[in-house]
């Protein structure tokens, strides 16, 4: 049965709603759940066109059109030199490609099926993350199915997903980034998943799951949050007393099949197995083995009771033994990754990071309440009812799915309240947990309902009997062995193991815990499924429907509020101007615009990292960093070139770009990120370590009257943005401002062409092997002297160091050669003039 059209447990009186018109009615629902889905997530396309928004999407747009115009086999080797200049970056071996793949292939699809389905590659990828939010929406509906057993929880979790902020907040149409499919493919993953443990004969799907997790890691570098989440459900599972030979075939397929697949994106590599934050799930699957293997030999031996524990303790004991030995052979060796710094972030106080890069990105900063109202609304205090109600269904049922969705909540809730970026991962289960709270509701009611019209119609009576039935269908569905999953959060679950524990207990001494069963736990299921009982939960379940119903529609203005201010791209936005006029403000689209027109093809453009992507997108020039930030030194010499005094700034810039644009204007423009910019500088060099952002401030910022420090006054980046401060026209030259002063852009006078013809010969690359396409490039000469600037960015491979002495001397044994040539033929020519003169001489 699917789990949309109803219940998984059939039952004899079957009220119209889960019948044929209710199933119909709940498909229909999910239908319109997806449309509002996708229709929420075009403010963008309706107000500004269709434009890729923001920063990262600039850089994912460009590299889906190098694999539309070149294919996969130059994608995978694609040396970029247009950004990170000089170094550059490897793409091909840095980047996340599911996106760039599903794209593609859904523009490739489109024009097979003829013009009138063709749509350009822009339009395909500024609808994107609006489809794949729809998508996104109906695999809530399945997972929320799967795990709570109620249709009409999955239905309502539809309708929550499709506009809740935290979903929308890196879904809207034109925000081409990797979020927007990897919550699409995290929940189909999890939703598989939890398929696969329906029953004993579904652990196939368990490879499916591990499919799907494929493309989860080919879709973002979040993968690890959903390969630690099986993991720890499935390790959960097995301490709680739930292991089985379908959970451990389920397991060991998703994790083969998933790290089997992961290893094959270089820049995964073999992190599966070699990572610290990705080890627990690698445990969870030797232990499942030992586990397998234990159990395998107490079955061959015909082992039971003491002898069998015996059996197991020594296969444990034994597999723990060689685990010890295994780690301490091969940790001196470096074989185990260190944590990253952004997963350091999640275990201690991000202020304590010690990278001033990553505490610089504001969605970095720890999760509050106020983020948590901002992007759940109503469903952050719904939500709470939904975990109260999955863990109880857990609790009776013993459903492994069950367990899922307070797991996920648990965890979800810990990694966003340490960083708030996380709370995309908040989207998927607040929408879940609000479905199941108030789909428990309505099952609830409409149960009562229809125990009313038997009890006072039918029967005109007899209570009683109800829970004999009620416990009879119960015992028809426990019959089934696990085929058919229980009816959800249904009482007389745990009235019927009360009964049976009691009958295996006759004639015999209960434990304490049958007794508290018995005189505590049955007398209040009792009271819960008696008339009176029934009655209070019915106007309980009426009067929260009703405080739901009343406050949907204020979710439903604020969830689209926050959509139309979550598409506002941020190279266009609407302004208003002081006679009232709103004009929509295109400058940075502009001065884009400009550089592509007015500048040579081989520009380099300066800039601070956060427009490194735009530059190359949508000016097609190159630009010095962007938002990869691979290269923390890189970035750091960037910050210190700008922050610099202008003299000291102009000798170095001269030798790496040809032009220098800046944001102005206010708001969050580059004195505004100043800081930041300071900080990052100083992270680097002799002076290593993170600066306190109040010193910092008090010697390069500004006061409360807007007055620059002396060092901020005589920096680069304050004469460049600000239009109290000037720069000498023999150093940088302004070409550009735009129409409402948002961006400036100057060019570099006196540019060394040395070094620029230094960089643009492939020779003074550093191949990582002989004809490798890995060949980042190095800082020209010239630079070496300017150590108080430019750090040491890249370190020169063994390979690169060697071909570079090699080359360096052979070209002193050729000019060595070139002038001992030069000597002899000096020498020859003076001979022969000698000879010349003497042969004169004797002549005359």
């Amino acid at each position: 049965m699917s789990p949309i059209s109803g219940h998984h447990r059939k039952r004899d009186d079957v009220h119209p709603l889960e019948g044929a018109f209710g199933s119909f009615a709940r498909v229909a629902v999910l239908a319109i759940a997806a449309y509002f889905a996708y229709d929420i997530r075009l403010f963008a396309v309706r107000e500004y066109g269709r434009i890729i928004h923001e920063f990262d999407p600039w850089f994912n747009f460009r590299a889906t059109q190098y694999l539309a115009d070149n294919g996969w086999k130059k994608f995978s080797t694609w040396f970029d030199y247009m950004s990170w200049y000089p170094l550059g970056r490897p793409v091909g071996t840095t980047i996340y490609p599911g996106m760039q793949v599903t794209a593609v292939s859904i523009y490739n699809t489109l024009k097979a099926l003829g013009s009138n389905y063709a749509m350009s590659l822009n339009d395909v990828c500024v609808f994107f993350p609006a489809w794949f939010g729809a998508v996104a929406t109906m695999l809530v509906a399945f997972l929320t199915a799967e795990c709570s057993g109620s249709a009409n929880s999955a239905v309502i979790a539809a309708l929550v997903m499709s506009v809740v902020p935290a979903h929308t907040m890196r879904s809207v149409a034109g925000g081409y980034d990797n979020e927007s499919l990897a919550v699409t493919a995290m929940c189909l993953t999890f939703f598989v998943w939890c398929r696969s443990l329906r029953n004993e004969r579904s652990w196939w799907i368990g490879s499916l799951a591990g499919l799907a997790y494929v493309y989860m890691v080919a879709a973002w570098g979040g993968y690890t949050f959903v390969l630690n989440m099986v993991g720890l459900h499935a390790a959960t599972l097995v301490l709680l007393g739930q292991y089985s030979t379908s959970l451990h075939r389920a397991y060991s397929l998703f994790w083969i099949i998933g790290t089997l697949g992961a290893i094959q994106f270089p820049v995964v590599g073999l992190a599966p197995v070699k990572s610290l934050e990705q080890l627990g799930p690698a445990f969870v699957f030797l232990g499942m083995q030992v586990l397998a293997f234990g159990e395998r030999l107490v079955k061959s031996r015909g082992a039971g009771g003491a002898e069998a524990w015996r059996i197991r303790v020594n296969v444990y004991a034994g597999a723990a033994v060689a685990a010890c030995v295994a780690i301490a052979a091969l940790a001196p060796t470096g074989y185990f990754g260190p944590l990253s710094v952004r997963v350091k972030g999640l275990f201690k106080m991000h202020t304590r990071t010690g990278n001033p890069l990553v505490d610089s990105v504001a969605e970095h900063q720890p999760g509050t309440p106020d983020a948590y109202w901002r992007y759940l609304h109503y469903s952050y205090y719904v939500a709470p009812l939904g975990f109260v109600v999955s863990s109880a269904h857990y609790v009776k049922t013993r459903d492994a799915s069950a367990l899922f969705l307070p797991l996920y909540a648990v965890t979800a809730y810990y990694f966003a309240n340490r960083m708030v970026r996380l709370i995309i991962f908040l989207g998927p289960i607040a929408s879940s947990l609000t479905g199941v709270g108030a789909g428990y509701l309505l099952d609830d009611l409409i149960d009562n309902a229809r125990w009313a019209q038997r009890y006072l119609v039918v029967r005109d009576g007899a209570e009683g009997s109800d829970d004999s039935e009620d416990d009879s269908n119960d015992a028809k569905a426990a019959a089934t062995n696990g085929k058919e999953k229980p009816a959800p959060f249904s009482p007389n679950l745990a009235k019927k193991a009360g009964k049976k524990a009691a009958k295996s207990k006759s004639g015999s001494q209960g434990s304490v815990a049958d007794d508290f069963k018995a005189k505590m736990i049955e007398p209040l299921v009792k009271t819960y499924n008696s008339k009176n009982g029934r009655a209070t939960r019915s106007l309980v379940c009426v009067v929260l429907l009703l405080w739901g119903c009343s406050h949907a529609r204020p979710f439903w203005d604020y969830s689209h509020m926050m959509a139309r201010g979550m598409s506002q791209p941020s190279v266009m936005f609407k302004g208003t101007l002081q006679d009232g006029r709103t004009v929509m403000v295109k400058d940075y689209v502009e001065a884009y615009h400009w550089l592509r027109d007015n500048t040579p093809e081989d520009s380099r453009v300066m800039a601070w990292w956060d427009y490194g992507y735009q530059i190359a997108g949508m000016a097609n020039r190159t630009s010095i960093a962007d938002g990869n930030t691979w290269n923390h030194e890189h970035i750091a010499n960037l910050a210190r070139a700008l922050t610099a005094p202008e003299e000291k700034a102009h000798r170095v810039i001269r030798h790496l770009a040809d032009y220098v644009l800046v944001w102005a204007g206010g708001g969050a423009d580059d004195l505004a990120k100043s800081p930041h910019l300071f900080r990052i500088g100083k992270s680097i060099g002799h002076d290593t370590g993170t600066v306190d952002m109040y010193e910092i401030q008090s010697k390069f910022g500004v006061d409360q009257y807007g007055r620059p420090t002396p060092m901020m006054a005589n920096s680069l980046l304050y004469k460049l943005v600000s239009f109290q401060g000037k720069v000498s026209e023999e150093r940088f030259r302004e070409v550009y401002t735009s129409k409402f002063r948002k961006v400036r852009i100057y060019e570099v006078v006196n540019v060394s062409q040395k070094s620029r013809q230094w960089l643009a010969d492939p020779e003074n690359r550093m191949c990582d092997a002989p004809g490798s396409w890995y060949c980042p490039g190095q800082y020209p000469p010239a630079l070496a002297k300017f150590t108080g600037i430019i750090k040491p960015a890249y370190r020169m491979p063994a390979f690169a160091k060697q071909q570079i002495e090699e080359r360096a001397r052979r070209e002193a044994e050729k000019k060595e050669a070139a002038a001992q040539k030069a000597a002899e033929k000096k020498a020859a020519e003076e001979l022969r003039k000698a000879t010349d003169g003497q042969a004169a001489h004797e002549d005359l």
